[in-house]
């Protein structure tokens, strides 16, 4: 492992003797490197340290009174907490018989007294890195098995989500072969919109799908440049303009001057996007929607209000996690991916701002994201 990428200040190393002069010895080589340590001078107060604050290496004396190291070595392979705890044995023996058996019951190292400076430091720091790197593997194991588990999700919903639109598409299609020399315009562009619509939403889906396998992947790219904020609110308001009438839902905006700053207007506008539908979505007849766009303190905050019918405790828990399905329900029959919240919390994210709810049952619901303006 790189140097650079090893932080011998994060790393916590439990020293386990009965001699104190032993104690201040490796105490001296290994204070100076950098290292936290922590000391014991018995197996019965080191278990006791190890169980409340698990070390990353633990030094540990062989001859000890009452219980000596190989008993507390045992001890500690038998903790759920401890057991994968590597430790250096510490030892005036040479014998082969002692350092097998410490093996045997998993001991990585040993160190034999007296102690040679050089060598405690080159040992402790070959462990050391081998537990960064252990613990890096895991933690990408992880990532690895938590993506896995989101690839078996995008199939299954993709399946399930496509086929409905699909076999629309191909029903119209069909019945206007069949029926082409029947069919009149009106009866053309009716059916023309239904397979547009159909397509539109499985678009819709398929970029959800393709956004989210980006994010979670690591592979979010924004294409950050100065721009106006405002006028993107406005141009996204206008949009959905169309919708609410048909809803009979008017959406109401307070909009603020702000100097133009860096952002991704693409990924922005779907932020924007998702929680204008949202409030829509989610808003009966002759209701309203509140969109504002502010300043708290160096940030711009965007909110977006509705009055529908409100989020409990329970829902805004996972509101931002991917394929959640919520209590409350469209109010038009609205689809949803359950995709759209999730997004917008890591594109905001890698933005570095923030992204908050507000709400209680029956009395609607606030979102509300940050951007740094500066």
């Amino acid at each position: 492992m790189d140097d650079n990428n090893f932080d011998k200040s994060e790393m916590k190393i439990l020293l386990v003797d009965d001699t104190p002069a032993n104690i201040d010895v490796l105490k001296h080589a290994l204070q100076s490197e950098g290292y936290k340590l922590s000391f014991a001078p018995n197996g019965k107060v080191a278990l006791k340290l190890a169980d409340h604050n698990v070390p990353d290496l633990i030094l540990l004396d062989i001859m000890m009174p009452e219980m000596d190291g190989l008993e507390t070595c045992s001890h500690l392979k038998s903790n759920e907490k401890t057991k994968d705890i590597p430790i250096i044995f510490i030892t005036a023996k040479t014998e082969t018989e002692d350092v097998v058996k410490g093996f045997q019951l998993g001991g990585v190292d040993y160190i034999a007294k007296p102690f040679h400076r050089e060598e405690v430091c080159a040992r402790v720091k070959t462990h050391l890195q081998l537990v960064q790197a252990w613990k890096m593997l895991k933690s990408q194991n992880k990532s690895l098995e938590e993506l896995n588990k989101l690839k078996n999700a995008f199939v299954g919903m993709a399946a399930h989500d496509l086929r409905n639109p699909l076999s629309i598409i191909c029903m119209l299609t069909q019945l206007m072969i069949m029926d082409k020399n029947t069919l009149t315009p009106e009866i053309i562009e009716k059916k023309l919109n239904m397979i547009r619509n159909s397509g539109k939403r499985m678009l819709s889906l398929i970029n959800n799908l393709l956004d989210v396998t980006a994010i979670e992947s690591g592979n979010l790219k924004l294409n950050i440049k100065p721009g106006s904020l405002k006028t993107l609110v406005s141009e996204r308001i206008q949009i959905f303009e169309i919708g609410a009438r048909e809803k009979e839902i008017q959406i109401n905006s307070t909009l603020a001057d702000i100097d133009d700053f860096l952002f991704d207007p693409n990924y922005i506008a779907q932020v924007i996007d998702n929680l204008i539908t949202n409030a829509l979505k989610f808003s009966e007849s002759n209701k309203n929607v509140y969109v504002t766009l502010g300043r708290e303190g160096p940030n711009a905050k965007i909110s977006v209000r509705d009055e529908g019918p409100g989020i409990s405790k329970e829902d805004q828990e996972k509101l931002y996690g991917a394929f959640q399905k919520l209590t409350a329900q469209p109010t038009a029959g609205e689809k949803s991916t359950g995709l759209g919240l999730a997004i917008v919390k890591k594109v905001i994210e890698a933005h570095k701002g923030e992204i908050s709810v507000e709400s209680e049952l029956g009395a609607g619901a606030t979102f509300s994201f940050t951007l740094p303006t500066e």
